[in-house]
């Protein structure tokens, strides 16, 4: 049988500020309790891609089967971006956000984002604008 995914999927965005540094230094700490995180609501974890700057912080990237986790952190702000999307439905990514929050403990946290987003069978309209041709004698490079 195919898998057929749910019209409406869930992305969640925000900045968490007031973490402790130990979280946001080196990826070994905090990746592990995401993609545990990640397992325990029961998504695919494919690939995860991160890269560490020096002297601290790292920005990961985790590719699900059910679509991407994002996450930039600022240990001079001692802050982190998290962003989750999710085609397995509207309210998908809630309870996995909810579990991070409580295992990092924000002072704060501001929500860049967090909508239901309906995918491309639900639009009933969708305008494509066409790329404008370069000018003969433009030096702007496509």
């Amino acid at each position: 049988m195919t898998h057929i995914s749910p019209t409406t999927g869930q992305e969640i965005s925000c900045v968490m500020k007031g973490v402790d540094e130990i979280y946001l230094k080196r990826n070994n700490t905090l990746n592990p309790i995401i993609i545990d995180i990640l397992k325990q609501e029961k998504f695919n974890v494919l690939k995860t891609l991160t890269y560490q700057f020096e002297p601290q912080g790292f920005t990961t990237l985790i590719l699900l089967s059910e679509s991407h986790v994002a996450i930039h952190t600022y240990p001079e702000h001692d802050a982190l971006y998290f962003s989750i999307y999710s085609c397995r439905g509207p309210d998908d990514s809630e309870r996995t956000f909810q579990l991070l929050r409580e295992k990092l403990n924000p002072r704060e946290f501001t929500f860049l984002n967090s909508n239901k987003i309906p995918l491309l069978s639900e639009m009933r309209k969708i305008i494509i604008s066409p790329i404008q041709k370069k000018k003969k004698n433009s030096n702007r490079q496509f």
